[in-house]
């Protein structure tokens, strides 16, 4: 008797191994992938309309950002001025020369400050117009290789990075290079001059 009950309860937790090991193993596994689209951008390994997007945008926005740095080293120029007028005590502060710097300095600071808006509207529109059309093609072309490539959901990385939700991360799941050379190896005729989304 003692016998068929060991006998009996090595059938049950073999029984129980056997469906936990079934459970491991996926009947009908989803195809699950995520892209770095911050590199994207990347010189060697970028996609190539979207760098030379990013290589017109910074040519449309370089005079705006040679306005903000002269404005920047203008401010610090004034504020060693400044400096200089009051760090010696042996010397006497003209305090007319003084306060001309100091509104100098603030009159530059105002600027700066809107000169800096300006740039940061400009950037926005800039961005829409320049990078929204190859960006919606890329999109476009991230629902065409998940679909020929059997990916049941391709994830963004590097937004998931900035949201901070990212736990951990499987290295073997990065399909960011392959999804380049794909993209980078259509026809330029398949840009999209869709508006961004």
């Amino acid at each position: 008797m003692k016998r068929i009950s060991t006998v009996a309860v090595s059938f049950v937790f073999a029984a129980i191994f056997a469906v936990s090991a079934f459970a491991q193993v996926p009947t009908n596994a989803t195809k699950i992938g995520w892209i770095d689209t911050g590199a994207f951008g990347e010189e060697k390994d970028g996609v190539t309309k979207y760098r030379a997007a990013l290589t017109t945008l910074d040519a449309q926005m370089k005079p705006q950002i040679v306005v903000l740095q002269a404005l920047g080293t203008k401010i610090q120029t004034i504020t060693a001025e400044m400096k200089k007028m009051t760090e010696n005590p042996a010397v006497p502060v003209n305090q007319a020369a003084l306060a001309a710097k100091q509104e100098e300095g603030q009159k530059a600071q105002l600027d700066l400050e809107y000169e800096k808006k300006r740039y940061e509207a400009s950037l926005e529109t800039a961005q829409g117009k320049v990078l929204g059309p190859v960006s919606a093609d890329i999109s476009k072309a991230i629902q065409e290789f998940a679909k020929q490539k059997g990916y049941a959901v391709i994830l963004d990385i590097d937004k998931l990075g900035q949201a901070g939700v990212i736990l951990a991360l499987d290295q073997t799941a990065n399909i960011t290079k392959e999804f380049v050379v794909f993209y980078n190896a259509r026809p330029a005729t398949t840009a999209s001059t869709a508006a961004p989304r």
